[in-house]
C-alpha cells in the first residue's frame, strides 16, 4: 500500500520565513508517514521559459514546469503560467495543477499570504492553509517599486482580482485557515468576515535554539531577516545604534539574512558605523543559533511582520526582544516580561536597548520570561497537536490511517 501523499502549495524554495514554515510542515508530515509533494509558481523573472507572456502567445508555446527534489529529497514542481504579467494567473488551477491535485490525498498551502491556496479553493476541494499575513500587507512595499505602467495595471486589474481571490480562499466552505500569529488571524478575519480556524505559531527546535550563557556578548544586538526588504525598516535600527554609539555605549550590531552582505556598506560608512556593524548572509539553523546566543538583545525595527520567526528563535536562546508595534511580534514581545515594544522612532528604540543592556538583572528577568513564553507557546509539541487536529478535519479517514493512529 502506498504512502498517502500531501500536495503542499507554497512559494519557490529559497531563503526566508515561508521556506522555514514549509520545512516545519514537511517534518510534521513525515512524522505522520505522509509523503509531501511540493508545487509553486516558478517566477517569470527567474524562469522566463516556463511561462507564456502576452507577446509569446502567438508562438503556440505552452506553460512548462521544472521538477526537482526539495525539502529533504521530496518531489517538487515549479509551474509556469499563462500571461504572467497578470499576477493573478500565477494562482489559477490550470491543467498541471489539476493533475497534481488529483494525484494527492491531502491538499495544503504554506504561504506568506492566502493566495497559494487558490487552486484548492477554486476546485472546491478540502484544504488546510497556514498563512503568515494578508495579501496586501505582503506586497505593499514591493508595489511601490513597480514602474508607472505596472502600477496602473496593478491598480486597475491585478489588485482587484487578487483581492477577490483572497476572499474566496478565506471564505472557502471546505477550507481551513491557520494563522501564523494572533495579529494575522485578526487581519484575515477582518477580510473574511468570519473567524479563522486557529493560530499555529512557528515551532522552535529546542535542540538547536537553546541558551548558551557563556557565549553572551554584552551590548551586542542583532536582527535576522531579509534586511534589504523595505518592510524590515533596517534604517531605523541603524539610526538607533548610531545614537547609542554617540552616547558612548559599547554597542555592536550583527545582521544576518541578506545574500548581498555589502548591501549596507555605503550607509554604514556614511553613518560612521562600519566598525560597529557586521553583516552576514542567510545562515542555516545551527549557524544562526550560534549568532543568536551571543546577543544581548534581538531588535525588530520592521514596519510590518506576520511573526518574525528569528525573534522566536532568539527568545529560545534566552534573548529578550525590543520591537516596534508591527503586527506579529506584539503576540510575544510583552513589556517587562519578554522584552519591550517601542514606537517606530530611533530615540525610543535606542533607549529600550540601553535600558536592557545596562541593567543585567532586568536582562536576566526578560531572558527567563522569553524562554518560558517560547516553551509554552511555540514548542514543536504544540504545533504538532494543532496541525494534526486540523489535518484530520480535512483528511479522508479511510485513506490516511496514520492520522487516526497518531
Amino acid at each position: 500500500m502506498r504512502r498517502p501523499r500531501a500536495l503542499v502549495s507554497t512559494i519557490e524554495p529559497v531563503d526566508g520565513g515561508v521556506p522555514a514554515m514549509t520545512t516545519a510542515v514537511t517534518r510534521m508530515l513525515e512524522e505522520l508517514d505522509i509523503e509531501p509533494v511540493f508545487a509553486w509558481y516558478a517566477p517569470w523573472s527567474t524562469h522566463p521559459r516556463l511561462s507564456v507572456p502576452l507577446h509569446a502567445v502567438p508562438s503556440g508555446r505552452r506553460p512548462g514546469r521544472i521538477e526537482r527534489r526539495v525539502y529533504g529529497d521530496h518531489e517538487g514542481h515549479g509551474l509556469g503560467a499563462w500571461l504572467p504579467e497578470l499576477e493573478f494567473t500565477h494562482y489559477l488551477p490550470r491543467r498541471a495543477w489539476r493533475e497534481l491535485v488529483a494525484g494527492c490525498d491531502l491538499h495544503l498551502s504554506v504561504t506568506g499570504n492566502p493566495l497559494c491556496a487558490t487552486p484548492f479553493a477554486r476546485l472546491g476541494i478540502p484544504f488546510l492553509a497556514w498563512v503568515a499575513t494578508p495579501w496586501e500587507e505582503d506586497r505593499v512595499n514591493r508595489v511601490r517599486g513597480f514602474s508607472r505602467p505596472r502600477r496602473l495595471l496593478d491598480r486597475m486589474l491585478n489588485g482587484p482580482v487578487l483581492q477577490r481571490l483572497e476572499r474566496q480562499v478565506l471564505r472557502a466552505p471546505r477550507g481551513r485557515i491557520l494563522a501564523l500569529s494572533g495579529y494575522t488571524a485578526r487581519a484575515l478575519e477582518a477580510l473574511a468576515h468570519r473567524p479563522m480556524d486557529g493560530v499555529m505559531r512557528m515551532p522552535v527546535n529546542p535542540a538547536v535554539f537553546r541558551p548558551a550563557p557563556e557565549r553572551l556578548v554584552p551590548w551586542r544586538v542583532g536582527f535576522a531577516g531579509r534586511y534589504g526588504d523595505p518592510r524590515k525598516h533596517i534604517t531605523l535600527l541603524l539610526e538607533a545604534v548610531a545614537r547609542l554609539v554617540a552616547a558612548g555605549h559599547p554597542v555592536e550590531l550583527v545582521l544576518a539574512g541578506e545574500q548581498d552582505v555589502a548591501r549596507l556598506r555605503g550607509p554604514l560608512v556614511a553613518m560612521g558605523l562600519a566598525e560597529r556593524v557586521r553583516c552576514l548572509p542567510c545562515l542555516g539553523p545551527a549557524a544562526l543559533a550560534e549568532v543568536l546566543q551571543t546577543l544581548d538583545v534581538f531588535v525588530i525595527p520592521s514596519h510590518q511582520e506576520g511573526l518574525c520567526i528569528a525573534a522566536l528563535e532568539a527568545m529560545a536562546c534566552g534573548v529578550p526582544v525590543v520591537s516596534t508595534r508591527c503586527g506579529g511580534p506584539e503576540d510575544y514581545v510583552i513589556d517587562g516580561r519578554t522584552g519591550q515594544l517601542v514606537a517606530s522612532d530611533p530615540a525610543a528604540m535606542a533607549a529600550a536597548i540601553a535600558a536592557i543592556s545596562a541593567d543585567r538583572d532586568l536582562r536576566e528577568r526578560l531572558s527567563a520570561g522569553a524562554l518560558t513564553w517560547v516553551r509554552e507557546q511555540a514548542s514543536p509539541q504544540a504545533a504538532r497537536r494543532t496541525f494534526r487536529a486540523h489535518l484530520e478535519a480535512i483528511a479522508p479517514a479511510a485513506r490516511i490511517p496514520s492520522l487516526r493512529e497518531a
